[in-house]
């Protein structure tokens, strides 16, 4: 016979077993997906330059390179810091870009996507699924793009991974890349509590977000890349809300919509949703509230004017390299390069080396922050800055990028870095689109990224003052901005620490300081803290909720029928 006494103290130890794995198992869960995905240190390691292997058949690989503008998805093996993957899918990607490399008649320099989980769905890379390797197109410096991500990371914005790497296929060296994570689900887990919902990558009819009709079927360009059986009326109503007068707060992730656009306007960022081509973002629905994603920055920096890009010449290129270039360095990071091979591509290519620093660019309207259109007609942009508290705080963030991410110090820092870390991988770029002498001209000449960031932040400054009244541009092609690569400069002073040595400055500024009204929301685990989302183990810690819910009532059940004997006995 059993005593009550003990019955109740079985009870009470189950009980108290079941609240705390109800109070753990979450938390395992978490610690479960953190070590999981670790691919932002593991893959994405900005102290060093990566190698990428990459082995296919032959004749895949002829496949490609005589038909690349299909983007023929292969089989190959990927190998990264030394870690081999196999079974990867494998294609050419871009668009303006590739088309123009398409268009030379001496370059295979394509960008490339990895698919990790293409053939085998539960294939990945420490967590990683995708990676983009992108070819650094229109621009000599190698750095648009990546300081371009730096600023989005500083202003709080959930933003890709982002690395140098040096990419070999079937063991002929391709060059410096930029290694980018692709924006899908392995993206949306590490940087928004819930990943469940609708991701779109706007290029097309509707990817101005113009108001056509409350058919989504209307909105072809729109391009829903998960949920396929999402009804989208979240988006049917944001797309209202923005265009007829709704409260946007309700379907906006306002302030860090601002922050974005204050970067991208900062920028001057146009080969994108304020230019004409309205194109290269991503929207993300969050239980019915968006954010925009930032993606595609090789043009930034004043790089682009209506068309943009570059048109091809086949004529080869000379290489200027051997009186400048520096090779004290020739072995990094366990890793062996080739010696300097003759530059592959279509030279003397009609590029944006002249005009980047042109008056447009540097006095691009913070107002009116649009090329090639209407603010009007970019309907989300101009929701939000016709609202003047919205506009109020637009302002405030481009006077903290003005004030400390575009500083001649700071920027000078991240420069000199980057150039240390990346100038022999340049030198040794068999297929690069520039000479090493176009490559140092644009980092360490007369005009550079530091001179653009410098007196953009002049400009925007006197803007915000009103010391300088800057009218919108609408018309494309009309205002004198034409596709912009870089310096043309005749040489100047090279910044400090370019030749390596001693200590280097930090790559990552401090955070900026917004302080007062400026501040965002706390943004932990959402945005720039790269927390884990829940929303992979959810199904885990029901199933395990369930069965010790299960094993408590069965106790429960089980003390009572012995307490019951107990009493009959």
């Amino acid at each position: 016979m059993l005593k009550t006494r003990y019955v109740a103290a079985a009870i009470g130890s189950l009980i108290m077993i079941f609240i705390a794995a109800m109070y753990l198992v979450p938390l395992l869960q978490v610690e479960k997906a953190t070590k999981g995905n670790t691919y932002a240190k593991s893959v994405f390691d900005q102290s060093k330059v990566t190698k990428v292997d990459i082995t296919l058949a032959d004749d895949d690989l002829d496949s490609i390179l005589d038909n690349p503008s299909e983007k023929e998805i292969v089989n190959a093996d990927v190998t990264i810091n030394g870690e081999t993957v196999k079974n990867v899918g494998f294609r050419t990607k871009g668009n303006l870009s590739l088309n123009s490399v398409v268009q030379m008649d001496d370059s295979e320099r394509y960008s490339w996507k990895i698919d990790f989980d293409y053939y085998q769905d539960d294939q990945d890379l420490h967590g990683l699924k995708k990676l983009a390797l992108n070819n650094n197109y229109s621009d000599p410096t190698f750095m648009r793009e990546y300081l371009s991500y730096e600023l989005m990371e500083k202003m709080g914005i959930a933003t890709p991974g982002h690395s140098y790497m040096y990419v070999t296929i079937n063991g002929k060296e391709w060059g410096l890349y930029l290694g980018v994570e692709a924006i899908e689900e392995t993206f949306l887990n590490t940087n928004f509590a819930d990943a469940t919902g609708d991701l779109y990558y706007p290029d097309g009819t509707g990817s101005d977000l113009k108001w056509i009709s409350e058919d989504i079927d209307d909105y072809t360009g729109l391009n829903l890349k998960t949920n396929d059986h999402s009804d989208q009326s979240a988006m049917i109503h944001m797309l209202d809300a923005i265009n007829n007068g709704g409260n946007i707060e309700e379907v906006l992730d306002v302030d860090e919509m601002l922050r974005y656009f204050a970067a991208n306007t900062a920028l001057v960022n146009l080969d994108h949703y304020q230019g004409d081509k309205k194109h290269n973002y991503y929207l993300y629905e969050e239980n019915g509230v968006f954010s925009i994603l930032p993606w595609d920055y090789n043009m930034s920096f004043g790089g682009y004017s209506g068309g943009g890009g570059r048109q091809a010449e086949g004529t080869a290129r000379k290489n200027e390299d051997e009186a400048t270039a520096k090779n004290d360095n020739a072995e990094q990071d366990d890793m062996k390069l080739p010696e300097e091979a003759p530059n592959m591509n279509g030279g003397g290519m009609m590029d944006m080396s002249s005009n980047f620093m042109n008056e447009s660019n540097i006095n691009f309207s913070i107002t009116e922050p649009v090329s090639g259109t209407a603010l009007e007609d970019r309907p989300l942009l101009n929701a939000l800055l016709s609202n003047d508290e919205y506009r109020e705080k637009y302002d405030d963030y481009l006077n903290d990028i003005a004030t400390d991410f575009f500083s001649e110090e700071k920027m000078t820092a991240m420069t000199s870095e980057i150039s240390t870390l990346i100038t022999p991988y340049v030198k040794r770029d068999p297929t690069k689109f520039y000479t090493m002498n176009e490559f140092l001209e644009a980092t360490s000449g007369e005009e550079t990224l530091v001179d653009f960031a410098v007196q953009r932040a002049g400009s925007i400054l006197a803007q915000l003052s009103g010391d300088l009244i800057v009218e919108g541009e609408t018309e494309s092609g009309t205002d004198g901005r034409a596709p912009n690569m870089g310096a043309d400069a005749n040489g100047g002073q090279q910044p400090p620490n370019m030749a390596g040595g001693g200590e280097m400055p930090a790559m990552h500024p401090p955070d900026i300081d917004r302080g007062g009204n400026g501040s965002p929301p706390d943004i932990t685990g959402k945005m720039g803290q790269k927390e884990p989302g829940n929303s992979s183990s959810s199904k885990d810690t029901i199933i395990l909720s369930l069965v010790l819910l299960i094993l408590l009532l069965g106790a429960i059940a089980f003390a009572h029928f012995f307490k019951r004997r107990g009493k009959t006995g």
